[in-house]
């Protein structure tokens, strides 16, 4: 199951970077597996893409440089497809013709849509992207976002292209900015696999997951650590949850529940090690309303402007 992770062999510049769901690796899997499912399509692309196909009644698939290079054997010195490395995969479905974002790729075909029809339409840019520069806008800094799951990401000029950790990636941003991002797959999702924990110990006490919040904030000093990658990490795929420091009186719902709080924010910390992070502004998304990752986001990042809005990719 770990092929399409793996450098693929021949001599070719391809990305080291390709994971399960990557549009590239889904190919390259459907063509060795089930290569009568891809004859009946002639292109492919993100739902984005598709979006965008229909609207504007184009005869070919058109992807962004976000998108492509978050698809897999994407040359980015070229901005073009590492057709080699392609090939070498079997991949054998015409991929998307690639433009850089910013670049219109035409019109509202259709009056029946609540889009003005005329109106033009630029290929869309990555998630990733769209969330950032909701928040940034054209400025440069650091955004922190906690969801189901969490990111670090940072802008960082195109000529700064020095090496970096595995636990971060970088991706395309402006013409002349990049992203790194340390994007953990433990987020929101980690809390609440406490919420269930607790929930099941007790059929008499339903815990929700304001008051573990007001519980966790109770118990913010606690010595108890816990590292909750349940659901492990990109760069770590064998690597789990722990507990540290436990003691006869820290196993409380407040000690565990602020030690995970904790636990995210320093497992993000620890992805960026190795960083030259810069003095930019860092801005806090989702925990307006979590006045204990306030906390350990202050302790551990340091001093944040909390971003109150509600964020939308919809730039995109």
């Amino acid at each position: 199951k770990q092929w399409y992770q793996r450098r693929v062999r021949g001599g070719h510049s391809v990305s080291d970077d390709l994971h399960t769901g990557y549009g590239s690796a889904t190919l390259a899997w459907l063509a060795r597996n089930s290569p009568q499912f891809l004859e009946r399509y002639r292109c492919c692309g993100t739902i984005a893409d598709y979006f965008v196909y229909v609207l504007c009644g184009l005869q070919e698939s058109v992807i962004s440089d976000h998108n492509a290079q978050s698809w897999g054997y994407f040359d980015e010195k070229s901005g073009n497809w590492d057709y080699g490395a392609v090939k070498t995969a079997g991949i054998v479905v015409r991929l998307p013709r690639i433009l850089k974002s910013g670049n219109i790729v035409g019109s509202v075909e259709d009056e029946n849509f609540v889009i003005a029809k005329g109106a033009q339409v630029f290929v869309p840019i990555g998630d990733l992207q769209a969330s950032v520069y909701s928040v940034l806008g054209g400025k440069s800094g650091r955004v922190f976002n906690y969801g189901t799951a969490s990111q670090i990401v940072m802008t960082t000029e195109r000529s700064d292209l020095g090496s970096l950790p595995k636990s971060v990636r970088r991706a395309l941003y402006t013409h002349d900015h990049n992203l790194i991002t340390a994007a953990s797959l433990n987020g929101g999702n980690s809390v609440e696999v406490v919420v269930k924990l607790f929930s099941s110990l007790s059929t008499e006490t339903k815990l929700d997951y304001e008051t573990l919040m007001e519980m966790a904030y109770d118990k913010k000093n606690t010595k108890l650590r816990v590292c909750p990658v349940f659901f492990g990490e990109r760069h770590a795929t064998k690597t789990f949850g722990s507990f540290s420091n436990v003691t006869h009186d820290n196993l409380t719902v407040g000690d565990i529940s602020a030690a995970v709080f904790r636990g995210i924010v320093e497992n993000l910390s620890d992805m960026m090690s190795g960083v030259d992070i810069k003095g930019d502004v860092l801005y806090a998304v989702g925990i307006a309303e979590r006045p204990v990752l306030q906390y350990f986001v202050k302790e551990i990042l340091g001093d944040f402007t909390l971003f109150e809005k509600e964020v939308t990719a919809a730039y995109g």
